[in-house]
């Protein structure tokens, strides 16, 4: 029962995520699953929702997250013949995608190992 009623929880602030991107839509869309994150983190740090009110229903979820990766390996093996197409742009993009994630990861370790050295 204490599964249930966490999952619960998590739907219903996914429901008023989705409610709430539906108003928004005219001004800027955002996904009503973002929406829905977002909300859940503002309502986690506020300390309205308890984290050990959570935590069952977060570690059976992350336990079992490969089984969330197979609508989109299911859509990949679909999509085969434009990837065939486009296979050298999608390679340029993510070989040039990688490097500019891996040097704001470098600049932001190092601003951080900073900051920590002068709280020290």
């Amino acid at each position: 029962m204490k599964l249930f009623n966490q999952l619960v929880l998590i739907l219903g602030v996914w429901a008023l995520g989705e409610y709430i991107s539906s108003f928004i839509q005219n001004i800027v869309i955002v996904p009503g699953s973002i929406v829905g994150m977002i909300l859940l983190f503002i309502l986690l740090k506020a300390n309205i929702v308890k984290v050990d009110k959570l935590e069952d229903i977060g570690n059976l979820l992350l336990d079992n997250m490969a089984i969330f990766f197979i609508p989109a390996g299911v859509s990949l093996i679909r999509s085969l013949g434009l990837i065939e197409k486009n296979v050298f742009v999608l390679l340029i993009t993510i070989f040039f995608s990688t490097i500019l994630v891996m040097y704001i990861t470098g600049i932001v370790v190092e601003k951080m190992i900073k900051n920590k050295v002068k709280e020290n």
